[in-house]
C-alpha cells in the first residue's frame, strides 16, 4: 500500500496526539501565570517581537516584503495596550470612574480616540504623583506618531490582514486600499523601539 503525502509538504504535519499548551523543558517553557499584571507579558511581547523582527530584517535586508505587515501590526497592537493600559492606570491613579462610552472605547482598536481619552488625565495624574506637566513637544510628538499609524490602520485591521470587511454592502471584502508604497522598517524601529 503507497503512503499517503501529506499536504504540508516538507514541514511536519500536525498530529492528534500532539499536545500544544503544556510544560516544556526549561529554556523554552513560558510562564505566564506568575505575572502581577497580566497585561505586561502582552505589552512587553507584542513589542519585543515586533523589535526582534525589524532588527533581523534591519541586518540581513533581507524579508523586508514579507515581514513589514506582521512588524508594523506587532507595534501597532503594543501601542493599543498600552494606551488601553495608561488610561485604566491613569483613571484608577486619580480614583476617577471610567464611563460607559469610555469602557465601550477601551473595548475598540482605534488608536486616536484612545489617545483622546488619555491625554486629559496626564497632567492631573502627573501632579498627584508631584511631578511636572509633560512636554507639550512630547504630547504633539506622541500625537504626530498615532495620527501617521492611524492614518494607514485606523481600526487595527490593515496591517493584520489584506482585505477589510465593509459594512455595506454585507458580507463584502475589500482589498486594502493602502497609500503606503515604501516603509523603511529601520526608521520606523528606531523610533518605536527604545530600551
Amino acid at each position: 500500500m503507497e503512503e499517503q503525502k501529506s499536504i504540508f509538504g516538507q514541514s511536519p504535519p500536525p498530529r492528534k496526539d500532539h499536545v500544544l499548551f503544556r510544560a516544556a523543558d526549561a529554556g523554552t517553557n513560558a510562564c505566564i501565570s506568575y505575572w502581577y499584571d497580566v497585561n505586561y507579558p502582552y505589552k512587553k511581547g507584542f513589542r519585543m517581537a515586533a523589535g526582534r523582527l525589524a532588527l533581523q530584517v534591519c541586518e540581513s535586508h533581507s524579508d523586508q516584503d514579507s515581514l513589514v505587515y506582521p512588524i508594523l501590526y506587532l507595534y501597532r497592537h503594543h501601542i493599543e495596550l498600552v494606551l488601553k493600559d495608561i488610561f485604566r492606570t491613569t483613571a484608577m491613579l486619580l480614583d476617577r470612574p471610567i464611563a460607559d462610552n469610555e469602557e465601550k472605547a477601551l473595548g475598540r482598536h482605534d488608536l486616536l480616540p484612545l489617545w483622546e481619552l488619555v491625554v486629559p488625565l496626564l497632567d492631573p495624574a502627573c501632579e498627584s504623583i508631584g511631578e511636572g506637566a509633560i512636554p507639550a513637544d512630547d504630547i504633539e510628538g506622541v500625537n504626530s506618531y498615532l495620527e501617521q499609524v492611524a492614518e494607514h490602520d485606523p481600526d487595527g485591521q490593515r496591517f493584520r490582514y489584506a482585505t477589510v470587511r465593509l459594512k455595506s454592502p454585507k458580507n463584502s471584502n475589500q482589498p486594502v486600499n493602502s497609500s503606503i508604497r515604501n516603509i523603511v522598517l529601520s526608521t520606523f524601529r528606531r523610533f518605536l523601539l527604545t530600551k
